[in-house]
């Protein structure tokens, strides 16, 4: 008899809600049949069988919350596991039932595959940090098996069953495709191989791969399916352009990219889009290269691009791979690094600039750019969302740090008014007020915006919240910041001013219901009650979901946010 237990979600909460099953007791499942509806906090998710069987019993209805770790679904077995074991202790493996024989690894034991599955944030690949198993190892459900690196965060992967590892695919550095094997499970001398670029049309084996999808209305829309296609598409060297898509709704299915590779459609096999041709002077030729190919900033791709130097001709020096603005002089000064740049035409008769035709790629959002994108169009789509707009008299402020009074202020005003310091449902229409304050900071970097979150900001003196926030600040540097640390905020701070801007109109994350934008200081001449003074004042713009809380209750909120940021100490 075979258990399946719920897995980690990929958004590390603690539980999910069965919404339907998609099988019956009694059916024989494909591996990767979809086989039940989960709803997490954050998303409805199908749930895919981790093998080829017979389904001797559904542990669990509709409505049904089942903890991760415990029994979803018994295979070919005598219908005895319960639904609901007990937790097992923090960092503990769960206990399997006791009507479950223990697994026992042995020579002839069947060899599996583990795929990587998404990692909860929508990303077609992540990177090897470090394994923390060893081949031959016997691994128990749910052992953390391997360190992986996506555009945010470093996250832990846990062994989707009690097995031996056979084989890990991967070194430290290696860059795994979403849907590519991870490990392959089995006895010590029948590793399981990953399949070769041009493998026949037999479906890869993806035991315990959790596909994600979002609810959108009552249509469930698969966010990873196409993370999938893609990294098949790259390895098969098919155009997906040029593929027509024969699953739901139009989507691309894999057996349609197996299509496409037989019937010819790889990359470069038609003609190209034309170039659009812009006017602009002293561009260097830098042929078909993509700059989506290395690891480089916004400003140092502008850099090479108008230094004329090719990015595949740069000496990586920075952190994790990446090429600095000092990488692209240092090949600036080797003469066969850069691309020759065309001599310089003469004016035309007419006078006028000269053109020279430049290729405009487009370049694909991806990582922290592409989280955020989807964050401001799910609360474009959810929030109907208000901002108050007031000045806060800080001149009498000592030297100190104005984070930590920012801060400060929230936890203040989420005492005085907690409307606002809560998470809104807006499917089920309830609200859920916090006891407790944590505070979202949102901290901008050349990846993208992070908003990683100062926990119990109300039980923290602002020492201890400085500390916090170089805390994230330098994790994000090191991109080793976890998905803990960016989970649980009930409000945000959006500190513009500190680079420009004095009002604006911050973004509400869901399910938060508010977010404080402080913008730039100003001075300002004020009648006050011994004439006209130079005052130094805080500009300050509160967006809120007005489904959530009423304006009263916002403009109460404000206000005691300058109460406490215009107190002296």
């Amino acid at each position: 008899m075979k258990t399946f237990n719920l897995p980690d979600l990929g958004e590390g909460l603690p539980d999910a809600e069965i919404v339907r099953w998609l099988v019956k007791e009694g059916d024989v499942v494909a591996l990767d049949q979809p086989m039940v509806e989960m709803e997490t906090a954050k998303a409805v998710v199908e749930v895919p069988s981790p093998v080829k069987g017979t389904i001797t019993k559904l542990c669990g209805q509709a409505g049904d919350v089942i903890d991760v770790g415990a029994v979803l679904v018994e295979f070919d077995g005598d219908g005895s596991s319960a639904a609901k074991p007990a937790p097992a202790p923090a960092n503990q493996a769960p206990v399997e039932q006791a009507a479950v024989a223990p697994k026992q690894v042995t020579p002839s034991a069947a060899a599996q595959i583990f795929n990587l599955p998404d990692l909860g944030e929508g990303l077609p690949d992540a990177e090897i940090v470090r394994w923390l198993v060893a081949e031959g190892d016997v691994l128990s459900l749910d052992q953390p098996m391997v360190e992986m690196e996506t555009a945010k965060a470093v996250v832990e992967v846990p062994s989707p069953f009690a097995a031996k590892v056979a084989k890990l695919h991967g070194n430290p550095g290696d860059v795994i495709d979403v849907g590519a094997v991870l490990v392959s499970f089995g006895d010590s001398d029948g590793a399981v191989e990953a399949a070769p670029e041009d493998s026949s049309n037999e479906e890869p084996a993806d035991a315990a791969t959790v596909v994600g999808a979002v609810q959108v209305g009552n249509e469930i829309v698969s966010e990873t399916a196409s993370a999938v296609i893609k990294a098949l598409a790259r390895k098969l060297k098919v155009d997906l352009t040029q593929v027509t898509g024969s699953g739901k709704n139009g989507d691309i299915t894999q057996s349609d990219v197996k299509q496409a590779k037989a019937d010819g459609k790889l990359i470069g096999s038609s003609a190209k889009a034309p170039t659009a041709v812009v006017k602009i002077d002293n561009a260097k030729d830098l042929g078909d290269e993509s700059p989506l190919d290395f690891k480089a900033s916004p400003a140092v791709r502008a850099h090479a691009h108008r230094a004329g130097v090719r990015l595949s001709n740069c000496q990586a020096s920075g952190k994790k791979g990446s090429i600095t603005k000092a990488d692209v002089d240092a090949a600036l000064a080797s003469p066969q690094a850069a691309v020759a740049a065309p001599s310089k035409p003469a004016a035309p008769a007419g006078g006028g600039l000269p053109t020279v035709q430049v290729s405009v790629e487009p370049q694909t959002v991806r990582g922290v750019r592409r989280a955020m994108a989807m964050g401001m169009a799910k609360s474009h789509a959810t929030v109907v969302p208000t901002t108050l707009v007031e000045d806060a008299d800080i001149t009498n402020w000592p030297k100190q740090d104005s984070l930590a009074r920012y801060v400060r202020a929230l936890v203040y005003a989420s005492k005085i008014e907690p409307a606002l310091n809560c998470w809104f449902d807006g499917e089920k229409f309830e609200r859920l007020v916090h006891p407790n304050v944590h505070v979202g900071i949102a901290i901008d970097s050349p990846d993208g915006l992070y908003v990683p979150v100062v926990h119990d900001a109300d039980s923290k003196d602002a020492v201890q919240v400085r500390e916090r926030v170089q805390e994230l600040r330098a994790k994000i540097e090191t991109k080793s910041l976890k998905q803990d640390d960016q989970q649980g905020a009930t409000i945000t701070l959006s500190n513009f001013g500190s680079i420009a801007g004095r009002y604006g109109s911050p973004v509400v994350s869901p399910p938060q219901v508010a977010i404080l934008g402080t913008g730039r200081f100003r001075s300002e001449l004020k009648l006050t009650p011994k004439g006209i003074e130079n005052r130094k004042m805080l500009p300050l713009s509160l967006t809120f979901d007005h489904r959530a809380c009423t304006g009263g209750e916002a403009a109460r909120f404000l206000a005691a946010v300058i109460e406490d940021l215009q107190k002296a100490v």
